[in-house]
């Protein structure tokens, strides 16, 4: 009796352990006989293979487990196309020929599916923007600046549209891992907080332990941090000469703009001359700036400086997209500035162009 129970017992136990979940892909590679198939983690700057196969006859099969869903890509040697995943632990078959692998039929991952059609339509509105771009050089060659205001609000149209198409998707795919790994990736950074924290609000609770939910939870508590109305973040970093400054030295007797820039910025660089224009004009009424860099190079950094004529204050840990002050606000994009008033509140952003003049002309009038 003991005997047949230890058996049943150890029946259970190797059932449940083949039971775990895992992933099987299996696919069918049309034009491409034999070869080698890769499985790459990527979303990383430089892809990781995870797994490698051999195939024959276009036949090849991935098994394995994900502890969550991810962004993965399959590629094949001396091929340049990649089929995306959003690799879950299911079965998923995939059917592609080698002249058309962008075109893969993907069966079993309905997150992959959407992502793939996102993806696509993403597409679209790049071409959209590439055609209009050359027609924007075109107008500007032959000076016709009805025809460049025309593009420019055709162009900014695109965006809008392109906007509300990424927001709909994900609301639309809230209970697929797509619609989170969507907003993290795509999204989060271009809406501001309130908007983002609505749209994880409605994310299938199942996915809040997801890495790109983590990721959407941290830049809300970030922005909420910096927001408008808020008391402003102090850092410490090194100028020019080493010697550490601190934000908190400049608050309390002017109004300060944090500029968030480099020196290999092209529209940083553009938008400097409006700087040096607004800071000849109200430093001595009561305005500063205080310029953070995100170069890696320090003599790029202090060459730029000099070139652009840059006077205000300036420090960098030189550590690019990894600066610790960029960090702390939230900055994915440069250029880009913070407006603090004398009470150390944070009163506006993102203030380029003209709009920075008359916001400083508002306040000093």
């Amino acid at each position: 009796m003991k005997k047949l129970f230890y058996a049943l017992m150890a029946m259970v136990l190797l059932y449940s352990c083949n039971s775990e979940p895992q992933y099987k892909i299996t696919g069918t590679i049309e034009g491409l006989t034999s070869g080698t198939a890769l499985l790459q983690k990527g979303n990383q700057r430089t892809p990781i293979t995870v797994d490698s196969v051999s195939f024959e006859k276009g036949k090849f099969v991935f098994k394995g487990a994900v502890p969550e869903p991810d962004f993965y890509i399959i590629k094949f040697a001396d091929t340049l196309g990649v089929i995306p995943l959003l690799l879950e632990n299911k079965e998923i078959t995939i059917n592609v020929h080698i002249d058309s692998i962008y075109d893969a039929d993907i069966k079993g991952s309905e997150s992959t599916t959407k992502f793939i059609e996102f993806d696509r339509n993403l597409g679209d509105f790049e071409m959209k923007f590439r055609d209009l771009y050359e027609e924007y050089v075109q107008a500007n060659m032959s000076g016709d600046a009805a025809k460049v205001k025309e593009i420019e609000e055709q162009y900014e149209g695109i965006e809008t549209e392109q906007m509300d198409y990424m927001k709909n998707f994900v609301k639309s795919n809230s209970k697929l891992f797509v619609g989170p790994f969507v907003t993290s990736q795509y999204l989060m950074v271009q809406i501001e907080h309130t908007e983002l924290e609505q749209i994880a609000a409605e994310f299938d609770t199942t996915m809040n332990s997801s890495k790109y939910m983590v990721m959407i939870n941290d830049r809300i508590g970030t922005m909420k941090r910096v927001a408008i109305g808020q008391p402003f973040v102090d850092f410490t970093l090194n100028d020019t000469t080493n010697t550490p400054v601190a934000l908190s030295s400049v608050i309390g007797q002017k109004y300060v703009l944090i500029d968030f820039w480099a020196a290999w910025c092209g529209p940083c660089r553009h938008e400097n001359p409006t700087l040096v224009k607004n800071y000849a004009k109200y430093k001595d009424k009561g305005f500063e700036i205080f310029g953070v860099s995100f170069d890696k190079s320090r003599d790029a950094w202090i060459k730029a400086i000099q070139e652009d004529g840059i006077i205000w204050p300036q420090v960098s840990d030189l550590k690019y997209w990894d600066c610790e002050a960029g960090k702390l606000y939230g900055v994915r994009g440069i250029p880009h500035n913070v407006l603090i008033d004398k009470d150390g509140i944070i009163i506006a952003k993102n203030l380029r162009g003209d709009d920075l003049g008359a916001k400083l002309e508002e306040i000093f009038k």
